[in-house]
């Protein structure tokens, strides 16, 4: 029963990645680039920081946890990289954009400008 119910788990959890989906500490799917993944990602390292610095040296507890925040960090770099340019597109969607036309100058107007002329 107990590996039924752990397989289900997996796949779930399977599923939830190929549809762009994080599991929360509360059991609720979220987009995978969204704030409310990005706090469940600084809650769960402070979570695994907690534990790792309650472990003793040289322990494989604290290797592992080691592992985990390596992890989690990565995560939490790849999610704050996305929402750093979804803000950006729309700050530079909400602005008016404001390219300088290129004058387009004749030989004559140039001749004429470096003489003083113009």
């Amino acid at each position: 029963m107990f590996w039924n119910e752990l397989e289900d788990d997996f796949q779930a959890l399977i599923e939830a990645k190929k549809s762009g989906k994080h599991l929360c500490l509360n059991g609720r799917y979220v987009s995978c680039y969204s704030e409310t993944c990005k706090n469940d990602l600084h809650r769960r390292i402070k979570d695994a920081i907690h534990f790792r610095d309650h472990a003793d040296c040289r322990t494989d507890a604290r290797t592992y946890y080691n592992g985990v925040l390596r992890v989690l960090r990565r995560k939490l770099r790849e999610v704050e990289r996305e929402l750093n340019k979804k803000n950006l597109s729309e700050v530079s969607r909400g602005l008016p954009e404001k390219r300088r036309e290129r004058r387009k100058i004749t030989i004559n107007q140039r001749i004429l400008k470096l003489s003083g002329l113009l």
